[in-house]
């Protein structure tokens, strides 16, 4: 796990309450910090932008913000909190497949918008129309099949006459210009498939821009650093950020690189997991242990959502602190949720000894978790940073009944509704 000691553990639950996440903030720099240098060193104009959507904790989104880095989001929500936490529109990208009234903000102040669709195009026409002093610019989300095994529900195909077809489209509005091209495909986190995204892009450039684009940007999925539990998981070798700037880095360094900086396109990625998914845990504790027909569950007081979407394919990296109770000896246990749905299992074929009243530390958690978990028969638990310097201090409260209802409409005691 990360910073979290017995001791220090101990110290955290008394203080914040017995289910927690806790966030790492200088591990998260470390690693923020490595990815963009590993690919600088080969590609100098690379800029990441992280992706709200893996966790839009603002303290954490404050400081990408801080060290340069663009915000990645996918909603009028998302947009909001960027918003909140000082961006400049021209830092945002606006991705996703159904965008809000804010992308017309966002565009008109020079923000980055990739469109998705036909229809999304049309708006954006529109929108230009509405503002013949602004010179707006837009990207386009392609869909590449770089032999991912699957068909991507996102973009515009790049084989259809449909990609010319909004091309043209751009080309005929006079303040509107085509800046860049987006790209994301999801589960091809190898090496060799970043690889192909880049040389996919390149070419497609290469049919579409008289000059070079201002932008092309690869989208996300890379591997992170992980724990070696989490790692042996997977078949394949993981990549390092070395090998991914060998793969993204070298192709566009050899179309790009004879070209003065400022005519280089810049290259983005949007990490999410990527550098946030090892820097937090989650603390829980053990609330109940029972054998039923010769099966052990170990209740604890979270649900498998806190945990997020990996638990679902992979062993989570574990960590059992004994807190003095009776030890049971535990051989294939699973470990299940608060919300009395069979599916809230976080881990299964759990050994060793355990007692009621322990504590969990799950690692790995910093992706599609806290964001991801609904209201649902529990609030949400409150997050805490550790410091560069070891202090601890609260960046998400423990979430109340108030919090939850507030958006609902209160009878008031008593009084009949017909």
């Amino acid at each position: 796990m990360n910073k979290i000691t017995s001791k220090y553990c101990k110290e955290l639950v008394n203080t914040y309450g017995p289910a927690l996440y806790v966030f790492d903030e200088q591990g998260f720099i470390d690693n923020y910090k490595n990815l963009e240098k590993s690919i600088q060193e080969v590609y100098p104009k690379y800029i990441p932008a992280l992706s709200y959507k893996t966790n839009y904790m603002p303290y954490l989104c404050n400081i990408v913000r801080k060290l340069g880095g663009y915000a990645e989001v996918v909603s009028d929500m998302e947009y909001s909190i960027a918003k909140c936490i000082g961006y400049d529109d021209k830092k945002i990208i606006y991705n996703g497949p159904v965008k809000g009234k804010h992308m017309e903000t966002l565009i008109v102040n020079g923000g980055i918008v990739n469109i998705d669709n036909i229809e999304e195009c049309k708006r954006i026409i529109d929108i230009a129309g509405r503002n013949p002093e602004k010179m707006l610019k837009c990207g386009i989300r392609v869909n590449v099949d770089i032999r991912q095994g699957f068909i991507s529900r996102f973009g515009i195909d790049a084989d259809s006459p449909e990609l010319g077809i909004v091309i043209e489209m751009i080309k005929s509005i006079p303040n509107l210009r085509l800046a860049g091209l987006h790209m994301h495909v999801g589960r091809t986190r190898d090496a060799n498939a970043w690889n192909r995204r880049a040389v996919e892009m390149i070419r497609l450039a290469d049919c579409f821009f008289k000059d070079a684009p201002e932008f092309i940007n690869l989208g996300s999925g890379m591997f992170g650093c992980m724990e070696d539990s989490l790692a042996v998981q997977f078949s394949d070798r993981i990549p390092t950020y070395s090998d991914y700037a060998e793969a993204i880095g070298r192709p566009m360094m050899n179309r790009y690189g004879h070209l003065p900086i400022e005519k280089q396109p810049v290259l983005f990625t949007e990490p999410g997991t990527t550098v946030d998914s090892r820097y937090m845990d989650f603390i829980v504790k053990v609330e109940n242990i029972k054998s039923i027909r010769g099966k052990t569950f170990i209740t604890l007081n979270c649900s498998v959502d806190n945990i997020g979407t990996m638990c679902k394919i992979k062993k989570m990296p574990l960590n059992i602190i004994h807190n003095g109770g009776k030890l049971i000896e535990i051989q294939d246990g699973s470990f299940v949720g608060y919300t009395c749905l069979e599916n809230d299992v976080m881990y299964e074929g759990f050994s060793g000894n355990l007692s009621v009243g322990d504590t969990v530390i799950f690692g790995n958690v910093g992706g599609y978790s806290n964001v991801s978990k609904p209201p649902f028969i529990l609030w949400n638990c409150p997050i805490v940073a550790i410091r560069p310097n070891g202090n601890s201090i609260i960046i998400k409260e423990q979430e109340t009944c108030d919090d939850i209802l507030r958006t609902y409409m209160i009878p008031n005691a008593g009084e009949d509704h017909d």
